[in-house]
């Protein structure tokens, strides 16, 4: 399991401000990433293994990944405000969108030494930069298939596909906003906008030209 990192990337930031799903999710992949490329072996076996755990459970649910669950609830949940956290047998939104954020990153991460992880990059974005840059005639379909899913679990599923995709081509994009956006999709009022906004990001991704695109262009988040 990884060794937890209380510290930000900005010494500024107080426990109240830090204290939301975007910033809690972005600071846990920060951690990940900086153990894992740091010079301390420990600390990188750590956070190995805590990505290898995170790997196994892409592609589902809290609720049906207990053991995978139990690294996410000691990664984020002792630092989301209370009344983000589950009370139920079921996750709370938000608890089901950090879980998802941070199976993803684990997969995204696999096999690339820059982070993929960044604060500039949302979803849809992404996935028109991945389109434009393959120059793939699948990536829209899937996407498309992505805005259709209807619950996490299909979610999920088509998520898996696409961020192995953006993988391959070191296209990282926020983790932190993409925890966010898979919360709210469980929220009638809010789902439309979510889905409104990853249509515009990938067409503006798709129409952007080949600037700043990959992770070898960025620096490390």
């Amino acid at each position: 399991m990884c060794i937890r990192d209380r510290s930000t990337s900005n010494p500024q930031e107080t426990p109240e401000k830090a204290a939301t799903l975007y910033s809690v999710v972005s600071r846990t992949v920060q951690t990940l990433y900086r153990q894992l490329s740091g010079e301390d072996s420990r600390y990188a076996a750590s956070a190995r293994a805590t990505l290898s755990r995170l790997r196994q459970a892409v592609g589902r649910t809290p609720e049906q990944d207990p053991l995978a669950w139990s690294v996410v609830l000691d990664q984020v949940v002792p630092d989301l405000p209370k009344h983000l956290l589950g009370r139920g047998d079921a996750a709370s939104p938000s608890e089901t969108g950090a879980f998802l954020a941070l199976t993803l990153y684990a997969l995204h991460q696999r096999g690339n030494s820059a982070s993929m992880h960044t604060s500039r990059t949302d979803l849809g974005f992404a996935f028109g930069r991945l389109a434009q840059k393959t120059d793939s005639g699948s990536i829209k379909p899937r996407f498309d298939a992505l805005m259709a899913a209807r619950t996490p679990a299909a979610t999920a599923y088509q998520l898996r596909s696409l961020i192995s995709l953006l993988s391959s081509a070191e296209i990282p994009l926020d983790y932190g906003r993409l925890a966010e956006d898979l919360a709210a999709l469980r929220n009638p009022v809010r789902r439309q906008g979510v889905l409104l906004r990853w249509g515009r990001g990938f067409a503006r991704g798709y129409q952007e030209k080949s600037s700043n695109t990959t992770a070898k262009d960025q620096a490390p988040a």
